[in-house]
């Protein structure tokens, strides 16, 4: 499959993109999240045809037929136009609509154009964008018309760029500095300039009007006219149908001189111009208009007058085009374009391409490719206005036609084969620029001036291959950086979401892949310096790397031996169960009570994505401290396979980490911010217990006369904890870390906390259930222990039996032939992993032992056939981890919590949509302010935010993070999920409210972690 280029990594800073205050743009983002997802009307776009940057392919069309060039219409079928994306990552990738100021609100992108430095875009309010090729940055907004500016065209030589807007006027300005040097007033009641076209050859600007006239305006000899002459003219005109522009003040002005205008060239507006050349006349000039004519003109100087005296235009030819389609609504033409090889192109109003040979002025296809049919709820060929084709351009090897249900055709121009569609816009592609071979400009409307930059080489190039946004600018940046708001942090959320990215299971490692594949493309587009995937395991799913360099002395020093913060995560999810009651479908983003649900929303697609706009925030703001790279495996929920042997080998991409950072745990309740310090390490064990025999057998037939392997392992699972929860294997509890008072007294102080503040927290809640009847101080002891047991206590737990019988559920026929059991122990500071999982092997042999001897030492037990064998499999998953709550990086983090939790003022509730709380989120101090020692006093008030936690669960990458990039890696875990989010379970979800908050965080914690590291 071929690689997507980028042409550019776009960067937010560009056109001096700001950083919003924290207070106001987490405010404001909460606010509209929220009221999305309590209207149940979140941005989540269909994984289909209308998805914005899909490809679509469609067979190659055959070439002109052998030995004739006639017409001919090549239609494409509806499931053609439908077929499935051959690269996904770009069918998820969206164009977003981001920034504009209030004035900006519907405006559209209406012309572009281009020099080698400079990408033009002409918009509806009628300013023109500048943006820088190189760096795609925004480099200048020009100002001047005060209708829109329909029309762009350049004159590389000369280095102007003109431009024509709806108040009848072109100006010229320097393509250097960007500056107007003068304006040219059309004829009288020209209306609207709707097109423009640079006749280099002669000198001359030709303007498309309005009033369907063509008017040309003599560069070389503009001055020949006086000043007064002209001024006298401007004067004197009034126009009877349009609105014109006054003079423009401390400019020249000039005017078009009438009686050189093809008057009434058209019956109607004269939407497209184009300069190129016939093989018999030579250069010629084309225009195109909503009468369904294109004319051919060439130049004509008066052999009897001067040699001073102006041009005019003389029409030769004109080509029909009504008899392209079946209905009236062929008899439109909107655009012009091209190419090298004698062959013109015209963009019809019933969405069809006509091919015209310019050699034999014959139209020998229309190339019609469905526009209609892209979205299925589009009418049929001819049926108005969804099907306009609204632009064209061409390079070396393309034809683009860009239409007005958003999307842009592509054909090759050797054989007119179709190469398929981009889903480019939600509205209609109003403008296209072809910037170099492979290398494509779109501009549409209601984006407010955004341009799309798309690189198409692999889709030209390469049949396994789709072209994908490059990158999206939009003009509008004085507010900052929108194009990274929160709209879009969910929009992409709710695409990621869609892609079953379930490690461990064969069948969908292509989903895997996709999901790698579209946040590389993602961390690309919002401004990383490099984005890749990586791999050193080919069974393994890949890395996902990014570097996002620091904001000032960036190449200060080679990577290796730079501080970096270490960013890590995982795109992979748990399966969502067949039989689940989801109450959506898992795999699409749903928006209910203040809350997002869809798997993988919480651990740990979500997290991911705020940590990365986080990150590319403060990156576009050039505020950015220190170098931070990303690392996002997709095997956490298998095992971290093949995590340590890419790291290891890539070594040198990832800089000497200071902190390791991740958002991979849970609050304690639902109403107050957590850091978590620590948690538990784990081993996996899976018992199995087979008979001599290979097959089941019939109970009725067998029963009693053969040994049970299902009866076995039951006894040997009866064997591992008693009654009471003890785990009976001989020393499980050896080597654990004795109490410390001062975390003791800390967990107390904190039982209060949430006792006072958790009341619907579903620990609180069922400990409360469980102690009804209870004193006060009894619940609290109850609650302190349980979490005792959860974070400082090993455990042993029984996750499933499985049985070979084939439905076990509705066969209760069978003796089994095997039986199996799925063990998992979590381990604690400091015990050894090696050590309690030797005793977990030596328990359950000796179990397993004595179960036979017992059953073959009896000679009054039954005679019964077959033999029994164990097989055990024991493996250490994750060491345990424990961090110091009192080193510098976790002071940072927690002001951070408290500082984004504070900016709310009082905390109501769970997220957006729990039950009220009743304390502050600033009324107390943190017990980790900077003054306090690391667990705090014995008051509740200590414990407010953040709550100092541990967590149950085991991550087997963190403390292996940390001991690879030792000695100065700390790793930092900073939760953003609630407890009831239902990680690995139905009905995942993730609060709004925290996601956007968490994002905070991470911004907040990041902005000032220089100082923290140093």
């Amino acid at each position: 499959m071929g690689e997507h280029r980028f042409i550019a990594e776009a960067s937010a800073a560009s056109g001096g993109i700001g950083s919003p205050t924290i207070a106001s743009a987490s405010a404001s983002a909460s606010a509209s999240a929220l009221a999305l997802a309590h209207a149940g009307a979140l941005p989540v776009s269909s994984h289909s045809s209308s998805s914005p940057a899909a490809l679509h392919r469609t067979p190659s069309q055959s070439s002109f037929a052998s030995g004739t060039r006639t017409p001919q219409t090549h239609a494409h079928t509806q499931n053609q136009m439908h077929a499935q994306p051959l690269n996904d990552s770009g069918a998820v990738l969206g164009v977003q609509t981001v920034g504009g100021s209030d004035t900006a609100a519907g405006a559209s992108v209406l012309a572009l154009a281009h020099t080698d430095e400079f990408v033009f875009s002409g918009t509806q309010q009628g300013d023109i964008h500048v943006w820088r090729r190189e760096t795609f940055q925004l480099e200048r907004t020009l100002s001047g018309h005060s209708g829109g500016c329909q029309a762009l065209a350049v004159d590389a030589a000369g280095g102007v760029l003109y431009s024509g807007g709806g108040d009848s006027t072109v100006r010229a300005w320097d393509t250097r500095t960007l500056e107007c040097q003068y304006v040219v007033h059309a004829g009288v009641n020209a209306g609207a300039i709707l097109s423009l076209a640079h006749w280099a050859a002669h000198g001359l600007l030709v303007l498309g009007c309005q009033d369907t006239s063509i008017q040309l305006f003599d560069i070389a000899n503009r001055r020949a006219v006086s000043r007064q002459a002209q001024a006298d003219e401007m004067a004197a005109r009034r126009s009877r149908f349009f609105a014109e522009a006054a003079p423009a003040e401390g400019k020249e002005g000039y005017y078009v001189i009438l009686h050189t205008a093809a008057m009434f060239a058209h019956t109607g507006y004269v939407h497209a111009l184009a300069i190129g050349a016939t093989p018999d006349d030579g250069a010629a000039l084309f225009s195109a208009a909503s009468d369904g004519i294109v004319g051919v003109w060439r130049l004509r100087r008066s052999e009897d007058s001067d040699a001073g005296a102006p041009p005019t235009l003389e029409r030769t030819a004109s080509l029909d085009t009504s008899g392209s389609g079946d209905s009236e609504g062929d008899a439109c033409v909107h655009s012009l374009a091209l190419d090298g090889d004698g062959l013109l192109f015209a963009g019809l109003q019933s969405g069809g391409v006509d091919v015209w040979d310019l050699e034999t002025w014959q139209r020998i296809r229309t190339l019609t490719g469905g526009f209609s049919s892209i979205t299925s709820s589009s009418p049929g060929p001819g049926s108005g206005s969804k099907n306009n084709v609204l632009a064209l351009a061409v390079d070396s090897r393309t034809l683009y036609a860009g239409a007005a249900d958003g999307a842009i055709r592509m054909w090759r121009t050797a054989d007119l084969g179709a190469l398929g569609w981009i889903r480019a816009a939600e509205n209609s592609v109003l403008a296209l620029d072809a910037l170099a071979p492979d290398a494509l400009a779109s501009g549409s409307s209601g984006r407010p001036g955004g341009v799309q930059f798309w690189d198409v080489a692999g889709a030209v190039g390469d049949a396994e291959s789709n072209p994908r946004l490059s990158t999206n600018l939009n003009a509008a940046l004085p507010r900052g950086g929108r194009h990274l708001d929160n709209k879009r942090l969910i929009s992409e959320l709710a695409r990621w979401v869609r892609m079953r990215s379930v490690s461990g299971v064969a069948e969908l490692q292509p989903e895997c892949r996709r999901a790698a594949r579209f946040l590389k493309d993602l961390m690309r587009d919002v401004g990383a310096a490099d984005a890749r995937l990586i791999s050193s395991t080919p069974t393994a799913n890949p890395i996902v790397y990014a570097r996002f360099d620091a904001s000032s002395d960036a190449d200060a020093h080679p990577l290796r031996d730079t501080p970096t913060v270490f960013v890590y995560g995982h795109y992979d999810v748990m399966p969502a169960g067949a039989d689940a009651p989801w109450r959506s479908p898992p795999f699409e983003l749903a928006g209910r009570d203040g809350y997002v649900y869809g798997r993988g929303v919480s651990d740990d697609k979500g997290p991911v994505l705020a940590t990365l706009f986080a990150v590319a925030e403060l990156s576009a703001a050039r505020r950015l401290p220190v170098t931070v790279v990303f690392c996002i495996e997709g095997e956490e929920e298998s095992g971290s396979a093949g995590l340590r042997e890419t790291l290891a080998s890539h070594r040198a991409l990832f800089g000497a980490p200071r902190v390791v950072l991740l958002s991979s745990a849970y609050w304690l309740g639902e109403a107050t911010p957590c850091l978590t310090y620590g948690m538990r390490g784990s081993i996996r064990a899976t018992l199995r217990v087979e008979s001599s025999r290979s097959a089941d057998v019939h109970a009725g037939v067998w029963g009693g006369a053969v040994r049970d392997p299902l009866a076995c392992l039951a006894h040997v699972v009866s064997q591992l904890v008693d009654p009471a929860g003890r785990v009976l294997v001989p020393g499980f509890s050896d080597g654990v870390r004795p109490a410390d008072p001062a975390e003791d007294a800390a967990m107390r102080s904190l039982v209060r906390t949430i006792a006072a503040r958790e009341a619907t927290a579903p620990l609180v809640a069922r400990v409360s259930a469980a102690a009804a009847d209870a004193p006060a101080a009894d619940a609290h002891d109850h609650l302190f222990r349980q979490l005792v047991q959860r974070w400082r206590q090993p455990s042993l737990t029984v996750h499933h039996v499985d049985v070979s019988t084939p439905a076990p559920e509705t066969n209760a026929t069978l003796v089994p032939a095997a039986a199996q059991a799925a063990i998992s122990v979590r381990v604690v500071p400091d015990q050894s992993l090696d050590d309690i999982a030797a005793k977990l092997r030596a328990h359950v042999t000796s179990v397993f032992d004595e179960y036979v001897a017992a059953s073959g030492s009896d000679p009054a037990a039954p005679a019964l056939l077959d033999s029994l064998r164990l097989h055990l499999d024991v493996r250490p998953n994750a060491m345990w981890w424990l961090a110091d709550p009192k080193t510098p990086v976790y002071q940072a983090a927690a002001r951070a919590i408290r500082e984004e939790w504070a900016s709310a003022g009082a905390r109501s509730g769970a997220g957006a949509g729990a039950g009220a709380g009743s304390a502050s989120a600033s009324a107390s101090p943190s017990a980790l302010s900077d003054s306090d020692s690391a667990f705090g006093g014995d008051s509740a008030d200590a414990h407010d935010v953040p709550l100092l936690i541990r967590e149950g669960g085991s991550i087997p990458a963190v403390p292996w993070l940390e001991s690879f990039f030792a000695p100065h890696a700390v790793a930092v875990n900073i939760p953003m999920g609630q407890s009831s989010d239902n990680a690995h379970l139905d009905n995942e979800r993730i609060s709004l409210e925290n996601l956007v908050r968490g994002r905070q965080v991470i911004f907040r914690l990041l902005k000032d972690i220089a100082s923290v590291i140093e």
